[in-house]
């Protein structure tokens, strides 16, 4: 059971990115906290997480960015909402929210970039479909398996209902890109889960993904350890992270516990060879894997002239 809490934003609605995958657009958080509750989530180590099973949801966003926009003299071509908080979590307010705020930025000719393991409500699916030329993609699946996605992303959208919505997004000319983030070394790294997910990916007509192994914060161990069912199965995964060293991030001036670079590239040779078959082009998050380096496409490809800040004219 989630515990909604209702809050006042005090922070700006637009708000820039430290990581270089996000740098070119402004992001949008809609709430702190995700009813999701991955287990592997990197958000478990910020700050600004409400803990465990709660959702702090900001009830004057829109009003708030209405307002913000007004006061200035450009506007962003494009923003993004921030995956540290999923725009289409199971939460009746906060998709009626998430909808209020993506018809509000598209009637004003402002495009959304986003990533979800949710599930997108039909209405806004079509309302995304109808402005396809302003909407990126990006959806979160890291596995074939239910079975597995029940364990490491108990509230997330079933495997299933992800391609069914990546197909019709594809099919409604959305860019629609899936990622594979964190790949979870010695159970989703291996070459029949791997077949079985870029088979199901190349299906929905998906032909771009993103990929990284799971980067360990001690807020994401703990976590692990607290909250899987199949304890076997998290001490199998830990066990590769015995021993190592750790790496700096972007990310609120921490640190995280990566595999070595060599297994790391060991396991993104792999998973590159068998998406060559299914014609899918790979890429590699480089805002985690600040030493092996890569671009993950999280905000999509705008063109240089949609970067550019235009003048903002309300629309009502």
């Amino acid at each position: 059971m989630v515990d909604v809490i209702w809050a006042e934003r005090k922070s700006p609605v637009l708000l820039p990115s430290s990581l270089s995958c996000l740098a070119q657009i402004p992001s949008i958080n809609l709430t702190a906290g995700c009813a999701h509750g991955c287990i592997y989530c990197y958000a478990r180590g910020y700050s600004s997480f409400p803990g465990e099973n709660k959702v702090v949801i900001y009830k004057n966003t829109l009003d708030k960015l209405r307002s913000e926009l007004l006061r200035k003299r450009n506007k962003p071509r494009a923003v993004y909402f921030s995956p540290s908080s999923d725009i289409f979590q199971p939460i009746p307010e906060m998709l009626e929210l998430s909808h209020l705020v993506l018809a509000f930025l598209l009637s004003n000719d402002i495009g959304v970039a986003f990533l979800t393991k949710g599930r997108i409500p039909d209405k806004t699916l079509s309302l995304l479909i109808s402005h396809a030329d302003k909407v990126r993609a990006q959806i979160g699946i890291i596995t074939h398996s239910d079975y597995i996605r029940s364990i490491f992303e108990p509230n997330a959208a079933s495997i299933d209902g992800r391609l069914e919505q990546m197909a019709k997004m594809v099919a409604g000319s959305i860019a629609t890109e899936s990622r594979v983030i964190p790949i979870l070394p010695g159970i989703t790294d291996t070459p029949d889960s791997i077949n079985a997910l870029f088979q199901a990916i190349a299906s929905a007509g998906v032909k771009r993904a993103a990929i990284s192994t799971l980067f360990l914060r001690p807020a994401i161990m703990e976590s692990l350890r607290r909250y899987t069912s199949n304890k076997d199965l998290v001490d199998n995964l830990l066990d590769y992270y015995r021993d190592v060293r750790r790496l700096p991030v972007h990310a609120e001036h921490s640190s995280v516990r990566p595999l070595p670079r060599a297994k790391r590239e060991e396991i993104y040779s792999r998973f590159k060879r068998i998406a060559k078959n299914y014609a899918i082009d790979l890429s590699i998050c480089g805002c985690l894997n600040l030493d092996i380096g890569g671009n993950c496409n999280i905000t999509g490809e705008w063109p240089a002239q949609d970067i550019q800040l235009r003048m903002f004219d309300q629309k009502g």
